[in-house]
């Protein structure tokens, strides 16, 4: 068993030693068969010429080269394929040497020639052509041999050894020549084999590589893709190799990229994107590498292709959310001041005007509060869409925050065109939106600011800021229209922001004070009440109104704290008042703003600071007015009903005006005080309407057991018809200004004031 083994190894090694064979591709092939095929042609002159020299006649000399090309001629057949035509070849050589041989009568240096020929045969690496080489030696020795020894061998005359003997010894050295040339033969087939692993391992890592490659002539053209560049690009290895590189590009820089070829050292690794075939557009970082031959010239070029589509598309994506609104997909804050910035710059080269439109809409708090924030997004973008429909490609609408929309305009002259196209967006708002099967419908204010050619102050700053102070002008004055800017809206809103700002600290520095309005009883001529009123004395402007400051504290959010310091204030105060002689039973009047109002701690600040001042609840009175409550009825009952249960008074303020209806005041019920509006009492005594209206507020007061106060009461003339309507209380400059706190504690020494009621 263990010799079978070893001749099994042996055998296997030598088979392994053996070359293959049939390795040469074909275009080597075609060239080494069309060299050996020059070199059998060759020899049919120079044969028949050492005929003709060695004293042969002609007709026998083109006899002997007749085998000779008949053989070529065969070996130029393409059909006989390759192993035929290197027959052919084989045969018509070594015919060649045998005719040499005998030419030159058996000369033994004319054998050498077949060595040569053998040699030669050895560029087909090719078994049968090598065999057939040694088999026609010994046959054609032999079988010369045996019947004209002289043909074949100088000694053959009266050599009495066997010819095949002869032949044998021949084909021995052939076939020892051909295992010399096996071995190179099979050093080159190890080669070749490297090679071609090589190429396979080389075209496995190019088709399969993640990156798409391709192989590019000197001139651009596209020699080989791999399959990532295929799918990448949609086209098919055919389609691709007749295109050029560049008619990937796309169309923005197709050109660029043919008359650059080949790109400088600096350009050959560039982002870019490209052209699929079904249109589509793709970005890559395009690598680019020369192929040189062993002596520096190059042959082609290496394209690699790393697919940043994903990547381009996120960086665009992130772009995008970066300059717009995710709500509405409209421009944003930056895109819009960036927007502004360049029609600035076009505006100064053209010499036309810049507009900004701000939208604001109005009461859209309503809807986020009462319908939910959700259906207040829809309804902003479905107002963003409309209002999109009526601008010009040209013009851009943001969304500058919250419920704040602003339009760009360029080319403008004058303001008659900028409140055009104001009101053709509130043209469009005016049709209802459907919002949960429900209309909806929207009005808005705009504010409109223009720039100038040759306006000083030329910047998107300026021009937010002043259209923002058009669109607060145009709230204060009903909503629901247009204003355009102008420089008292500006002073307006410098002073605004002046006073916002001081009102900050105001509180902290001592420049807030309370002062009391008294309030009579125009049966008795007492004052039963005092309302606490704020005032602001500012160190730069001096007493600041509060139909000023109130509104701004109201809109930041300042109201709050300065409420309840006024509550705890007023408390105190009145705790005072209450001990002193005559004060016993005095209320004292606060308001809550709708601020205040929808607080959620309300019913403990003011628990607080009744505590603080040891007032009892029935002597404090909060006011609020019916516009407070309806901006968010059902949070403001609930808290009026705390209110109620800590055992404060509450007075529904300036009533008569705004939401005022019977089913409102159920709603409110139980409310202690009615208190009429200003503007009924200033009518009181001339006109008719006013005093059928205070008349049946009154006795809608005496009916719900409630009282009656008269706001505003300026004249003898106003106390006295309010005296015969049986109004309880009033209130006004006919009786008392604001007051001091030391000044009230005064009048209320007096305790009657009938010389007031006239």
């Amino acid at each position: 068993m263990e010799a079978v083994s070893t001749a099994r190894r042996v055998r296997t090694r030598a088979l392994a030693w053996i070359p293959r064979g049939h390795q040469l591709p074909d275009a080597v092939w075609h060239r080494r068969h069309a060299g050996l095929l020059i070199l059998l042609w060759a020899h049919v002159p120079a044969l028949f010429a050492f005929a003709l020299a060695r004293g042969t006649g002609v007709p026998h000399a083109l006899l002997e080269m007749t085998p000779i090309v008949l053989c070529a001629a065969l070996a130029q057949v393409e059909r006989l394929g390759r192993r035929g035509r290197a027959a052919a070849v084989t045969v018509g050589l070594l015919t060649c040497s045998a005719i040499l041989v005998h030419l030159w009568d058996g000369t033994i240096e004319a054998h050498f020639h077949y060595f040569v020929m053998v040699v030669a045969l050895a560029a087909y690496e090719e078994w049968f052509p090598y065999l057939l080489a040694f088999a026609y030696v010994v046959l054609q020795h032999g079988l010369m041999g045996a019947m004209d020894p002289s043909t074949v061998y100088e000694h053959g005359e009266g050599d009495e050894r066997s010819p095949w003997l002869w032949a044998g010894i021949h084909g021995g050295f052939v076939a020892a020549l051909g295992i010399a040339s096996m071995a190179t033969w099979k050093a080159n087939d190890s080669v070749r084999m490297n090679l071609r692993a090589s190429e396979r391992r080389f075209h496995r890592a190019f088709d399969d590589a993640p990156l798409g490659m391709s192989l590019i002539d000197r001139d651009g053209r596209i020699i080989e893709a791999n399959r990532s560049l295929q799918r990448k690009t949609g086209y098919s290895a055919q389609e691709l190799a007749e295109l050029f590189i560049w008619d990937l590009c796309t169309d923005d820089v197709r050109d660029t990229h043919r008359d650059n070829w080949p790109p400088a050292e600096d350009q050959r690794d560039l982002e870019f994107g490209f052209l699929r075939k079904d249109g589509t557009v793709g970005w890559g970082l395009w690598s680019l590498s020369q192929m040189l031959d062993d002596d520096g010239t190059l042959q082609n070029y290496v394209v690699q292709v790393l697919d940043l589509t994903k990547r381009k598309q996120v960086e665009q994506e992130l772009a995008h959310n970066a300059n717009h609104d995710p709500l509405t997909d409209l421009p944003n804050r930056t895109q819009l001041a960036a927007r502004l910035q360049e029609a600035l710059e076009r505006g100064s080269e053209s010499r036309r005007g810049v507009a900004v439109i701000f939208v604001d809409l109005d009461n859209f708090k309503v809807i986020n509060d009462s319908l939910g924030h959700e259906a207040g997004d829809r309804l902003l973008r479905n107002v963003s869409e409309r209002l999109r429909r009526v601008l010009r490609p040209e013009d851009l609408l943001a969304r500058f925050g919250g419920d704040e929309l602003a339009v760009c305009i360029e080319q403008v002259d004058d303001t008659d065109r900028a409140l055009k196209v104001a009101d053709r967006m509130a043209t469009a708002l005016r049709a209802p939106f459907v919002l949960d099967g429900e209309q909806r419908f929207v009005t808005a204010s705009f504010g409109i600011a223009i720039a100038g050619p040759d306006d000083d102050e030329r910047s998107p700053e300026t021009l937010l800021r002043d259209a923002d102070a058009a669109m607060y002008r145009a709230k204060e004055r009903g909503k629901a229209r247009a204003e355009v800017f102008d420089t008292t809206m500006r002073r307006r809103a410098v002073e605004r922001l002046e006073l916002e700002s001081g009102l900050r600290d105001a509180l902290t520095r001592g420049q807030l004070r309370v002062v009391y309005q008294p309030e009579v009883s125009l049966e008795s001529g007492r004052i039963v009440a005092v309302e606490a009123l704020l005032r602001w004395d500012h160190p730069q402007h001096g007493p600041v109104s509060p139909g000023r400051f109130i509104p701004i504290a109201e809109q930041s959010g300042l109201i709050v704290p300065i409420g309840a310091w006024v509550l705890r204030e007023a408390c105190r105060q009145a705790a005072r008042w209450n001990a002193q002689n005559g004060g016993d039973g005095v209320v004292v009047a606060v308001n809550l703003s709708p601020r205040q109002l929808g607080a959620t701690d309300l019913a403990a600040t003011v628990r607080g600071a009744l505590e603080g001042a040891s007032l009892p609840p029935d002597r404090l009175c909060l006011e609020i007015t019916e516009s407070a409550v309806m901006a968010d009825p059902d949070a403001a009952i609930e808290s009026l009903h705390m209110l109620k249960r800590l055992g404060v008074k509450l007075a529904i303020d300036d009533f008569g005006v705004g939401y005022s209806s019977l089913s409102h005041l159920r709603e409110l019920l139980p409310v202690d005080v009615l208190k009429i509006d200003r503007s009924f009492i200033d009518g009181l005594v001339l006109r008719g309407e006013d005093r059928a209206i205070v008349t049946a507020i009154v006795e809608l007061a005496r009916s719900l057991g409630v009282d009656a106060v008269a706001e505003g009461v300026e004249t003898p003339e106003q106390a006295a018809v309010l005296r015969t309507m049986r109004c309880h209380v009033a209130q006004g400059f006919h009786f008392a200004r604001p007051q001091s706190p030391g000044d009230v504690a005064q009048l209320l020494d007096v305790h009657q004031l009938g010389e007031l009621l006239g």
